[in-house]
C-alpha cells in the first residue's frame, strides 16, 4: 500500500512514516498501515496472488509468454516481492513477468530496507530489489531489471496520470495488464487516488481477460470499476476483514471491436508515432542487428534476454570497431535543471545505465565515483540550480555538491574547482563491454561482414521479411525485423537516409601513468575528461590514461592529429596542469572516430516510417501543425533504429535498447508517452512538417 496523494510541491517527495514498536510503517500523511499487522505476507497472497489465480494462471503459461501484472500503491514493494517468489517456483523459465506500478510518494531507500527486514522469508529477493532501488525517485518512470526475467516499472506520480502516462494511444497496444493488484490506502482515508480517471486508465490497460483484486469493498472502488466494464464479486478478506472484492474485465470494449471496420479508432493526438500493425500481427522471431557497437550490442542483450534469435553483423573486426572502440570511457549525464525530455532522460538513462553494467559486464565495469567539475563561473551557476531543483545534498546517491578541497580527496589528486560528486557513476572499458554483451548463446555475430543492401520481400515460401545482401557475396539471409545500429551509415540505406544524423569527429588522446597521475582515484570531467590509469590489455606492459576528446562537427576522416593530441593536452591543463606537463613529454598514441548526433541531441530509438507516405497522410500539418490527424501513416514493416547517441553513448544505449525491445515484444515501455516520442526516429519529420519544412 502507499499511494499518498499529497501537494506535489518537490522534485522527490518521499514518503513520511512513523514506525510503531514492532517495526510495521505507518504514513504519517494518512495514518494508515502499510500491511496487516497479523501476517502482511500472508494478506498478499490471499488478496492480490490467490484472487487473480495467479498460481494456476501461471502454471498454463506458455514457452516465452508475458504477463504484466499492473498495481496501485507500490509501498514497501511487499507485493511485488510475493509476486516474484512465486513466480521463480511456478513460471516457465523462458516466460517475463513485468510488474507495473504507480506510487505517488516512494519510501526512500532506507526506509524501504527497514520495512522489508520484517520478512526474512523473502530475504534473497529483497536484497535484490534494495541494491536496485533507483537512488533517486525523480518523478517519471523507472524500470529495473531484477533479473532477465523479472521486470519492475516503477512510476513515480499520481497513479491516473502514472498509468496514462504509460500509454501509447493504441487501443490493441496499450492492453497489456493481465492482473490489478489494487492495494493503495483505504478509500477512507485516501479518496482522492480512487478517481474516475484511475478506472478509466486501468480499463485502458486491461487486456481482454484481465483480473483484479482489492482488499476493499468500499462502494467508490465498487462502482469505478463497474462503470469501466469489470465483473465483480465478494469473496472473503483475509484476517479479520470480512469481504474483500475480486474480479475480471467483462467489457474490454467489444463492441468498438467488432466495428472497427466501420468505425475508425480515435486518438488523443495525432498518432505519427505508432505504425499500423501493433497489436494486430504476430511478433516477430528472428531478428538481425546492423553495427557491433554499443547500441547493436545493447539492442541483441536486450532480445536475446527475451528469446528472441539475433544475429549481429558488424563491418569492423571485433565488437565496437567504430567510436564504441576506445580504450577507456566515463559513465556520466548531463543534468537540467530545468523539466524536459533531455534532462528526464539523461537522468533515467544514468540511472538504468548504473545498475546495468554492473550486473552484464562487471569486469568491465569501474563505478568507484566521478566528478563532473565545473570549470567556470557560469557552469558553476549551473550546478548549483541542479543542486536546488533535484535537492541533491551531502547525502544524495545520485550527485553531491562538493567543494574543491572535498574534490581533490575524491579524486587522490589536487582540483581547483567545485562539482559534483557521483558516487555510483565510474569509467568503462568500452570494448569489453560490447563483446561481454554479445556473449550470449541467442546472438550469433558475424566481423568483417559489410551490408550492401536491405530489401523488405516475399520469399519463396509467400513469407515476407528483410532480405540482406552482402559486399562480394552472391547469398543472402532472411530475416522478420531488421535493427540498424549504423550510426552515421544509416545514410547509406534509402530506408533511412533522410535521418538527420551529423557525424561529430572526435579524437581521444592516451598517455602512460607517471608516479603523478597515477595517484587519480576516480573518473574527472569538466572542460574534458580524464579516466583513472587501466590496462585494456594484459599484454601493456604499463598503465596508460585516456583523455580528450575532440569534438569536431561534420568531419569525418579518423586519421590521427597531432594538433588534436595538442588541443586535448591543453584541455587537460585547465584541470590538471601538471598532468598535462608530464604527458607533453611523452610521445602519445591515440585513436580517433566518429560520433553519430542528432540535431535535438537525444538518440533515435524506434521503428521508421515509409517517408512518402509520412507526407501523404500529415501534409496537412503544414498549414496547422496542431491540428489533430487521426489517421495512421504506413511504416516499413519490423525496421527499427537505434542511432544517434552521440558522445554519451554508453550513458543512452542500455536505456534506449529496452526501449526497442518494448516496441518489438510489445511489452510496457520502460519510459513515459512523452519521452517515447522524444526519442522517436520520425520525431524531426513531424516537426519539418509543423513548420512547413523539407522532411
Amino acid at each position: 500500500m502507499g499511494d499518498q496523494t499529497q501537494p506535489d510541491n518537490k522534485p522527490v517527495s518521499h514518503a513520511q512514516l512513523e514506525w510503531r514498536d514492532n517495526g510495521q510503517p505507518v504514513s504519517s500523511a494518512f495514518d494508515d498501515i502499510y500491511f496487516s499487522t497479523a501476517s502482511g505476507l500472508e494478506e498478499t497472497r490471499h488478496v492480490f496472488l490467490a484472487q487473480n489465480h495467479l498460481p494456476e494462471r501461471w502454471a498454463e503459461l506458455k514457452e516465452n509468454a508475458v504477463f504484466t501484472i499492473g498495481e496501485t500503491g507500490f509501498g514497501t514493494g511487499l507485493n511485488f516481492l510475493a509476486a516474484w517468489q512465486l513466480w521463480n517456483d511456478i513460471a516457465p523459465a523462458s516466460a517475463h513477468l513485468h510488474f507495473v506500478s504507480v506510487e505517488k510518494f516512494p519510501l526512500h531507500p532506507k526506509d524501504l530496507a527497514r520495512a522489508l527486514a520484517m520478512w526474512p522469508q523473502l530475504e534473497s529477493l529483497s536484497c535484490q530489489l534494495i541494491a536496485q532501488y533507483p537512488p533517486y525517485l525523480a518523478p517519471g518512470v523507472h524500470r529495473i531489471n531484477l533479473t532477465p526475467n523479472v521486470h519492475l516499472t516503477l512510476v513515480v506520480g499520481e497513479a491516473s496520470d502514472g498509468f496514462r502516462s504509460l500509454s501509447l494511444d493504441d487501443a490493441n497496444r496499450d492492453r497489456w495488464v493481465d492482473a490489478w493488484f489494487l492495494d493503495g490506502f483505504a478509500p477512507s482515508k485516501n479518496p482522492e487516488m480512487w478517481s474516475e480517471a484511475l478506472f478509466q486508465s486501468i480499463a485502458a490497460l486491461s487486456a481482454p481477460d484481465s483480473t483484479f483484486a482489492t482488499f476493499t469493498c468500499a462502494g467508490i472502488v465498487k462502482r469505478g470499476l463497474k462503470s469501466v466494464g469489470f465483473a465483480q464479486e465478494k469473496v472473503p478478506g483475509f484476517g479479520r476483514k470480512r469481504e474483500m472484492l475480486r474480479g475480471r474485465f467483462a467489457d474490454a470494449d467489444e463492441s468498438a471491436t467488432d466495428s472497427t471496420a466501420s468505425t475508425p479508432p480515435t486518438y488523443q493526438s495525432t498518432p505519427w508515432h505508432l505504425p499500423p500493425e501493433l497489436g494486430t500481427t504476430l511478433k516477430p522471431k528472428t531478428v538481425a542487428i546492423i553495427g557491433a557497437g554499443i547500441a547493436g550490442a545493447s539492442a541483441a542483450r536486450a532480445l536475446a534476454a527475451r528469446n528472441y534469435q539475433v544475429t549481429v553483423f558488424e563491418q569492423g573486426e571485433h565488437p565496437g570497431s567504430g567510436a564504441s572502440g576506445n580504450d577507456q570511457g566515463i559513465l556520466y549525464a548531463k543534468l537540467s535543471p530545468k523539466p524536459g525530455p533531455n534532462g528526464d532522460f539523461n537522468l533515467q538513462a544514468l540511472q538504468f545505465a548504473q545498475r546495468f553494467y554492473p550486473s552484464q559486464c562487471p569486469q568491465a565495469a569501474h563505478f568507484d565515483g566521478l566528478l563532473q567539475l565545473a570549470q567556470t563561473e557560469k557552469e558553476q551557476q549551473l550546478q548549483r540550480q541542479i543542486c536546488q531543483q533535484l535537492q541533491l545534498d551531502t547525502a544524495s546517491l545520485l550527485a553531491r555538491p562538493v567543494s574543491g578541497e572535498q574534490a581533490s580527496e575524491h579524486a587522490g589528486v589536487s582540483l581547483q574547482f567545485p562539482g559534483l560528486y557521483f558516487p555510483r557513476a565510474g569509467w568503462l572499458r568500452p570494448r569489453q563491454v560490447c563483446e561481454a554483451l554479445l556473449q550470449h548463446p541467442k546472438i550469433q555475430t558475424h566481423f568483417h561482414t559489410r551490408i550492401s543492401d536491405a530489401v523488405y520481400e516475399e520469399n519463396s515460401d509467400g513469407k515476407s521479411q528483410w532480405k540482406l545482401r552482402f559486399d562480394g557475396v552472391e547469398q543472402t539471409q532472411s530475416f522478420d525485423a531488421l535493427i540498424l545500429c549504423t550510426a552515421n551509415f544509416n545514410r547509406q540505406f534509402p530506408q533511412t537516409a533522410p535521418l538527420p544524423l551529423q557525424p561529430i569527429r572526435g579524437q581521444v588522446t592516451f598517455a602512460e601513468a607517471t608516479t603523478t597521475s597515477e595517484k587519480l582515484k576516480i573518473a574527472l570531467c569538466g572542460e574534458g575528461y580524464i579516466a583513472p590509469a587501466g590496462t585494456q590489455f594484459e599484454k601493456e606492459a604499463s598503465a596508460q590514461h585516456s583523455f580528450g576528446a575532440t569534438f569536431k562537427l561534420k568531419q569525418s576522416a579518423t586519421e590521427i592529429r597531432q594538433e588534436e593530441h595538442q588541443e586535448n593536452l591543453a584541455t587537460l591543463a585547465s584541470l590538471l596542469p601538471e598532468f598535462a606537463q608530464q604527458f607533453s613529454e611523452q610521445t602519445l598514441r591515440g585513436r580517433a572516430a566518429l560520433r553519430a548526433a542528432t540535431p535535438d541531441y537525444l538518440p533515435m530509438v524506434g521503428p521508421v516510417a515509409q517517408w512518402q507516405e509520412l507526407e501523404n497522410t500529415y501534409g496537412a500539418l503544414r498549414k496547422n501543425r496542431k491540428q489533430l490527424v487521426g489517421k495512421r501513416t504506413p511504416y516499413q514493416p519490423n525496421l527499427y533504429v537505434l542511432a544517434g547517441l552521440g558522445s554519451r553513448g554508453f550513458t543512452y544505449a542500455p536505456l534506449a535498447a529496452e526501449v526497442l525491445a518494448a516496441w518489438i515484444n510489445r511489452e510496457a515501455m520502460p519510459v513515459s508517452e512523452d519521452l517515447v516520442k522524444s526519442l522517436h526516429p520520425m520525431r524531426f519529420a513531424i516537426r519539418a512538417l509543423g513548420k512547413n519544412r523539407e522532411i
